[in-house]
């Protein structure tokens, strides 16, 4: 409960800036085009640093290293709210990117670490389905809180830096929720995990590595909706930026039955049951959206993807779990996130490059007219459905009983 309050408080966080972001770095003076550099050092940073930052964890601790990456937050996410310059907050944002990392990796190998070996599924249900809340609480957060400070006779710019000093309060509340509510004992710790020796002998397992080119597809796959659903809706049906905005919102409560529900059904029917049952379904329904006649149709085929990707992330959460030794758990899960970080960097380039090339072609399929604007959409299902195969074929997992022993 105490890290599902943490991941609820630092995703609502990490969600704050996202209705108003771009408009700080302008006011700035960043210039359009530089605005994704700012997502992408942020990204990087996570992406470089988590294996590391999972090691340490693996030798000094979880709980410890989780603190520090709070405490950083609470630093950085008040120096944001500071900053003179874009220069400086582009600086900012790469820090902020490796101690969320410090915060993120430990705590997510926490999890595994104190849930009862029979209920991991449902652990990781439970912490994704709060990071879920707070993802669509964030953005709504942050954009009210703006949106009084500029009503009370606040400059613009001054607007958008006093969310983030909630951000960094927020940031100091989990610190102390996890401090005061997780008990950690150092000798019990280090007796689990055994010496540098003992972590030097065990190996990466070949179904781990498997995983992680299954992290990369899935973050390719997390990064192609982001940018192309507002695109998309936008250009074909005319959607207003509300109407976007309210379906991706209703989206992801929909899909929070879907987290908790999947857990526990992947610790009683396995983790790749589940997988299968919600990876395949959400990959076809994404080729599904750009055939979708009118916005009801292609909106009703988005909600009940994103329902079916929640199950598809929960069971593959839940396997990583499983596949990830005790003694190395904090470095895999680290090298886990660094996979689906790359993907996530790399998916939004690849979808809009796609997207802005194909979009006013129609191409000729067995008599069908098929749109170019759905070539995303098709080459992220592709992606997707073939490294579902290879994990359903390739990975080997123990069965419950002795998962449970």
């Amino acid at each position: 409960m105490v890290l599902g309050a943490n991941q609820l408080i630092e995703t609502i966080a990490f969600g704050i800036p996202y209705s108003y972001f771009p408009r700080y770095a302008l006011s700035l003076g960043a210039s359009v085009a530089s605005i994704g550099m700012f997502t992408s050092s942020f990204m990087l940073m996570s992406a470089i640093l988590s294996p590391y930052l999972g090691s340490y964890s693996d030798r000094f601790g979880r709980k410890r290293l989780t603190v520090i990456g709070l405490v950083g937050d609470v630093i950085l996410g008040a120096a944001t709210g500071l900053v003179p310059s874009w220069e400086w907050l582009l600086l900012v944002r790469a820090m902020n990117g490796a101690a969320t990392a410090a915060a993120m990796v430990p705590s997510e190998a926490l999890v595994v670490d104190l849930a009862p070996p029979d209920r991991i599924g449902e652990a990781s249900g439970f912490i994704l389905a709060c990071g879920m809340v707070g993802r669509n609480l964030g953005p709504l957060f942050g954009g009210t809180i703006q949106w009084f400070s500029i009503s009370y006779g606040l400059s613009e710019q001054a607007s958008y830096r006093v969310p983030y000093f909630v951000d960094a309060g927020f940031a100091a509340v989990s610190a102390l929720l996890i401090t005061l509510g997780i008990k950690e004992s150092r000798s019990e710790y280090l007796e689990k995990i055994g010496g540098p020796e003992d972590r030097k002998r065990v190996k990466i397992p070949r179904a781990y590595k498997i995983l992680l080119v299954c992290a990369f597809a899935t973050g390719i796959g997390e990064g192609f909706m982001r940018p192309i659903l507002a695109l998309f809706f936008g250009d074909v049906f005319g959607a207003e930026p509300i109407e976007i905005g309210f379906l991706m919102t209703l989206s992801g409560f929909i899909a929070l039955l879907a987290s908790w529900l999947s857990g526990r059904a992947s610790d009683r029917f396995g983790r790749k049951a589940v997988i299968a049952l919600g990876g395949i379904p959400a990959r076809l329904l994404g080729s599904a959206i750009p055939l979708g006649p009118n916005f009801d149709v292609a909106s009703r085929f988005y909600v009940a993807r994103d329902f079916m990707w929640r199950i598809y992330m929960v069971g593959l959460r839940a396997l990583r779990a499983d596949l990830a030794p005790i003694e190395i758990r904090g470095r895999l899960f680290g090298l886990y996130r660094s996979f689906f970080d790359v993907g996530d960097i790399i998916g939004p380039v690849m979808a809009t490059y796609l997207y802005d090339k194909y979009r006013f072609q129609t191409f000729q399929v067995g008599g069908f007219n098929i749109p170019g604007y759905g070539v995303p959409f098709y080459m992220n299902s592709a992606i997707g459905l073939t490294v579902i195969a290879m994990l359903l074929a390739f990975v080997e997992t123990e069965k419950r009983a002795n998962r449970i022993n």
